[in-house]
């Protein structure tokens, strides 16, 4: 056995010197491992304490400035307003949707069908083909168009509406009864006008389809606001085509009125209000775990989580009243903006800012996955009233004609007889674009730098710069319903 020289400098210590550096490397590493894990505890207690006072504190603020902000409230005051029996538009819809044909349903999905619609509101009918085709389908669908009629009459009523504990699942069938009655009254104003026996029940068809967005009404939830849009566009675009192939008279000074004040919703206000209390709804369920961890991941577009994901949300936990507290803070931003005069709330919503999320932040992951796209509502909200009242001031117009024999020279020429007052554009303020040409007149609202681009765009519709008008044109009597175009050739 060979004998370690205590002098040799270069001799490996001996066995109990080695084990007690490597016991005491050990002890100190525990310890510094037990640190970190206590620094990042603690932080993380912190952290939630922090997040807490915050959220509290916004609670606090929202209780006292809009109370009844939480989602029951809203939705108890909702049913108050609900309208029973037979003046429940809602549930007619409901009815009538029941009722289409299938075969209007398969027509709808067709070639012909597409080139039936017009687009892009034109004095020229469509192509014959599409017309022959459109007429297989008018007796079938009679019986429904004529009853689809009634909800002209009706003014209230609301879709039976069900959120769950988590309200991201929520489910709303009754959205699409709705597009799809107002589709089929497009259809029969359309086919009025053609027909030219009767145009003013193309124009009741519109106030029906009109109808069709009251009934959606102040639904708390912003697709559903959405889709009100989408209706209420389908309805201006029914009267003004009617207006374009005939000449109606019944019941255009109340298609007048009813665009008026569909104008003067506030949707993305009503949907935003809504979101917040569900918003807020999904965060309480996290945290007390009525929502499981899995409708999160979910949300984050995770299908398969793994245990690090679990692990991951146990952490997270503790920041949730934090992040609560931000989302809150963020919704209430847009929904003061949308209290601003319209022109003026799109610059402040463009103010808000969205937390940026992984990999650049972490802290507010779950705001970051559920806050809506607010500045596209808003804008659509914008588009639709500029729609509208381009629209209600266009028949305005006409009533003028029908009455004076020529177009006002001026908008202030309706005023007060024909319409309450000039409407001005809701995307700078000033009063909305009129224009008399030879043939027509052209009413719109422009869009200075529009972030969007309209297809085949009139040039009726300028503005002196880049942008887009929006609104409508209506043509002198002898113009109206002229031969279909024929199409122009790549």
């Amino acid at each position: 056995m060979t004998e370690i020289d205590p002098d040799d400098d270069f001799a490996p210590p001996p066995p109990h010197q080695r084990f007690r550096k490597i016991r005491k490397v050990a002890r100190w590493g525990f310890i510094f491992i037990a640190v970190i894990v206590l620094i990042g505890f603690t932080g993380r207690w912190q952290a939630g304490r922090l997040g807490q006072r915050q959220l509290n504190a916004t609670t606090n603020r929202l209780d006292a400035e809009d109370p009844g902000w939480r989602l029951d409230a809203i939705l108890a005051e909702r049913a108050k307003n609900d309208v029973k029996g037979d003046d429940n538009a809602a549930a007619f819809v409901t009815e009538c949707a029941a009722e289409i044909p299938h075969e209007f349903r398969e027509w709808q999905r067709s070639e012909d069908a597409n080139r039936w619609r017009v687009h892009n509101t034109s004095n020229h009918l469509p192509p014959p083909d599409a017309i022959t085709s459109a007429e297989t389908i008018e007796q079938i669908t009679s019986v429904v168009r004529t009853k689809a009629l009634i909800l002209r009459n009706k003014r209230g009523g609301t879709f039976p509406l069900t959120i769950g504990t988590d309200p991201i699942a929520t489910l709303l069938p009754h959205l699409d009864h709705a597009r799809q009655v107002a589709s089929l009254l497009q259809y029969d104003g359309h086919l009025a006008a053609i027909h030219k026996k009767n145009p003013s029940r193309g124009i009741s068809s519109a106030r029906a389809t009109l109808s069709i967005a009251r009934a959606v009404g102040d639904e708390p939830v912003l697709i559903s606001q959405l889709v009100r849009i989408a209706i209420a566009k389908v309805a201006s675009q029914t009267g003004m085509q009617v207006l374009a192939w005939s000449e109606p008279t019944d019941d255009l000074t109340e298609f007048q009125a009813e665009l008026l004040t569909e104008a003067d919703v506030p949707w993305f206000q009503i949907g935003m209000r809504g979101e917040r209390g569900m918003i807020d709804k999904v965060f309480r369920g996290l945290e007390d775990g009525s929502i499981p961890p899995e409708n999160a991941f979910k949300y984050a577009s995770t299908n398969s989580p793994g245990p690090q994901h679990y692990a991951a949300f146990h952490t997270y936990k503790a920041l949730l009243p934090g992040d609560r507290a931000k989302c809150l803070q963020i919704c209430t931003a847009y929904l003061e903006a949308s209290k601003l005069p319209h022109h003026e709330q799109l610059a402040a919503i463009k103010q808000i800012e969205i937390p940026k999320g992984p990999p650049e932040e972490y802290r507010y992951l779950i705001t970051r996955l559920l806050t809506p796209a607010c500045q596209k509502i808003a804008e659509a909200g914008l588009r639709s009233r500029a729609d509208l009242l381009s629209a209600a001031t266009c028949v305005a117009c006409e009533r003028f004609r029908i009455k004076n024999g020529r177009w006002p020279n001026d908008l202030t020429e309706l005023t007060p007889t024909f319409l309450p007052a000039v409407p001005v554009s809701p995307f700078d303020g000033k009063l909305i674009t009129y224009r008399v040409f030879p043939d027509r007149i052209a009413v719109y609202c422009f869009w200075a730098n529009a972030p969007f681009k309209i297809d085949a765009e009139h040039t009726d519709f300028q503005g002196g710069g880049p942008g887009t008008g929006i609104g409508y044109r209506l043509w002198l009597p002898g113009h109206r319903g002229l031969p279909a175009e024929e199409p122009h050739n790549p």
